[in-house]
C-alpha cells in the first residue's frame, strides 16, 4: 500500500538524516582542530630556530678573538718585538756603565787626598836664624820666641794672643816620631784639659809623607785645637805647628797648608 505522505527525497531515516546535520553545519569542530595543530607546528619550529640562532651566537662569543682580527695580533707581536731590547743590546748598553764604575772607585790608602793650599798674597815672609827656618805669617800678627821654636799668633782680646798661632821648631839629630814628642813635651803636655786625638803617618798637602799629632786643650776659658806635621831634612827635622778655636777647627788644614806651602829650610 502507497502511503498518503511520502517523505521528501534524500531524506529515508534518522541515520540519514544525522549525516544531512554533519553536511550542512556539523563539521566546524574539525576544521578548527586542523587549524590549532598547525598552529602549534609553527610553534616549535620557531622555537628551535631561535635557539639555533642563540646557541650559534654564543659559540661564536667563545671563539672570536675578542674582538681582535689576526690582523690586529700580528701588528701587535710587531711591535712588542721592536720594542723589547734583546739581550745583547742590554749588555751592551750596560757593559760602559759597568767599566766606569771599576775604574772610578780606586782602592783606598787609608791617607786623605792631598790638595795644594797657596800662600795668602798678603803674609810676610820671615828667616829665623835660631831655627834655621823660612816661612811667611799674617801680616799683622805678633812673634813669641821660647825654648821650643819661633810662633806668630794673632793679636788676642783677652790677652796678648788670641787662638790662632803658627810656629816652627828645629829638633836636630832626631827621628820624626822623637821630634814630635820633644816639641809635645815642651808646649803642650802641661796645658789645661789636654786630649791627644790623633798620630802617626800621614800625607801633607804638599804630597810629602809626614808624621802628625793633633789634640785640644782648654785656653783663657775657649777650647783650642792644634796640629803638627814634620818635614825632615839632613840632620835635623822641623815640627810645623798650626793652632785655632775648636769651633772653627775647619780652618786648621787650611792654616797649617799656608805654613807648609811658604817653608823651607834656611841655611
Amino acid at each position: 500500500m502507497e502511503r498518503d505522505f511520502p517523505e521528501p527525497d534524500g531524506v529515508n531515516d534518522l541515520d540519514g538524516a544525522d549525516e544531512l546535520d554533519v553536511r550542512h553545519g556539523g563539521g566546524g569542530g574539525a576544521d578548527s582542530m586542523s587549524f590549532l595543530h598547525r598552529l602549534g607546528v609553527a610553534l616549535v619550529v620557531l622555537a628551535v630556530a631561535l635557539g639555533v640562532g642563540v646557541g650559534a651566537g654564543v659559540v661564536w662569543e667563545k671563539a672570536r678573538p675578542s674582538g681582535r682580527t689576526a690582523t690586529d695580533a700580528a701588528t701587535d707581536a710587531a711591535t712588542d718585538a721592536a720594542t723589547v731590547p734583546s739581550p745583547s743590546a742590554t749588555a751592551a748598553a750596560s757593559a760602559p756603565t759597568a767599566a766606569v764604575a771599576g775604574t772610578s772607585a780606586p782602592a783606598s790608602t787609608g791617607q786623605p787626598a792631598a790638595g795644594q793650599i797657596a800662600v795668602p798674597a798678603d803674609w810676610a815672609p820671615y828667616t829665623d836664624p835660631l831655627q834655621k827656618a823660612t816661612f811667611s805669617h799674617p801680616p799683622v800678627w805678633k812673634q813669641r820666641r821660647d825654648n821650643t821654636g819661633i810662633f806668630y799668633g794673632e793679636p788676642g782680646t783677652v790677652s796678648e794672643y788670641g787662638p790662632q798661632m803658627i810656629g816652627v821648631a828645629r829638633i836636630a839629630g832626631a827621628d820624626q816620631t822623637a821630634a814630635l814628642t820633644r816639641v809635645q813635651t815642651g808646649e803642650f803636655d802641661s796645658v789645661s784639659g789636654l786630649t791627644k786625638e790623633r798620630s802617626g803617618p800621614a800625607t801633607d798637602t804638599s804630597g810629602q809623607p809626614t808624621q802628625e799629632l793633633a789634640g785640644s786643650y782648654d785656653r783663657e776659658g775657649q777650647r783650642v785645637s792644634y796640629l803638627m806635621r814634620t818635614v825632615s831634612t839632613d840632620g835635623a827635622v822641623y815640627v810645623l805647628i798650626a793652632r785655632v778655636s775648636t769651633s772653627a777647627a775647619a780652618t786648621l788644614n787650611t792654616l797649617m797648608g799656608a805654613l807648609r806651602a811658604s817653608f823651607s829650610p834656611a841655611a
